[in-house]
């Protein structure tokens, strides 16, 4: 909480410094489970319940409906599928619960070694069950001050992984989100269900892969010549350019030109990949700036920010080594 009311506040100052730009590039995060790297082939599975819903039946404004589990399944494997990671992706076309008990049942010991000899994978994810529930809302009309009548669905999807001659899951992963429609008379129960069931299957996957996201950083821009140099570089994504250009300002110059050419190297290594060569320049730019100012807080901010990137990145290249030669 202190990271982001600091960061807010040091967002709020940017715009008064004109010599600071804004950028954004796209970063792999790492995910919350490590698997190890025999998990080469793996199978995906609905052990999801049956549903037989009444469609006239269904109060859009008060009502919790479980996910239609083929949809939901077969969104996870292209979800699964689309990141790449596994070396093979098997999706198993029948439903493995017969039961309409929608309470989230794992499945036996004895069907999860059946179904992993028969698939012939190293482990099986299931789909477990995905619910919603429904209750009257409201959505703003863009580009009015009017609203329409809605209805807001919070939902759940959860997740699990078995090994074979396991007695318990491996893991279980369980999200929540909510998705809203506006009530129209062409709002079906089966429109909401897909939806949700389509949706659904994308909620588990940060936990679950690694996934890109955009991240946003600054860099200083003008002062002098090789720095306004730098920045229409930077504007062109020519980055290799851009960097020598400030590791010639910050090779000859000194005071502010030198901390702020320390900065930009800084952000181009944590680019690169490079976190200790980030962390070396940052502290130089650190000792050049001056005590308790814009710099010197900005610099501290960044500094939180990329150590918090580095453990990531340790975690991170855990997970990628199955990809080495």
């Amino acid at each position: 909480n202190l990271y982001i009311v600091c960061l807010c506040g040091i967002l709020l100052s940017v715009t008064a410094c004109t010599s600071l730009q804004p950028f954004s590039y796209e970063r792999l995060q790492p995910a919350d489970v490590n698997f190890p790297g025999q998990i080469r082939k793996v199978g995906i599975v609905n052990n999801m319940p049956p549903v037989h819903q009444d469609y006239k039946q269904v109060d859009y404004k008060s009502a919790s409906l479980e996910g239609d589990g083929d949809v939901a399944t077969e969104a996870f494997a292209q979800e699964v599928v689309s990141v790449g990671y596994f070396d093979e992706v098997v999706l198993y076309d029948q439903r493995i619960r017969k039961t309409t008990n929608p309470l989230e049942l794992p499945i036996p010991k004895h069907t999860t070694d059946d179904l992993i000899r028969k698939l012939d994978v190293d482990m099986l994810l299931s789909m477990e069950r995905v619910n919603v529930e429904l209750k009257e809302s409201f959505m703003f009309v863009p580009g009015s001050l009017g609203t329409v009548p809605a209805v807001d669905g919070v939902v759940t999807s959860v997740v699990r992984a078995y090994l074979k001659q396991r007695e318990e899951p491996l893991f279980t992963i369980q999200k929540t989100d909510t998705l809203c429609w506006e009530i129209t008379p062409k709002l079906s129960y089966g429109d909401v269900i897909k939806d949700v069931s389509e949706y659904a299957a994308t909620l588990p996957m940060q936990n679950l892969l690694p996934y890109w996201v955009e991240v946003e950083r600054y860099y200083y821009d003008g002062g002098n010549v090789e720095m306004r140099d730098a920045g229409v570089f930077v504007r062109e994504e020519s980055w290799e350019e851009a960097a020598a250009l400030w590791e010639k300002v910050y090779q000859k110059k000194k005071g502010k030109a030198k901390m702020r050419a320390a900065y930009n190297l800084a952000v181009y290594s944590e680019m690169k990949n490079d976190f200790e060569a980030a962390k070396e320049y940052l502290d130089t730019a650190y000792g050049l700036s001056d005590e308790n100012s814009f710099d010197q807080q900005l610099i501290l901010i960044y500094r939180m920010r990329l150590e918090d990137e580095c453990q990531k990145n340790q975690r991170l290249n855990v997970q990628m080594k199955r990809f080495e030669p």
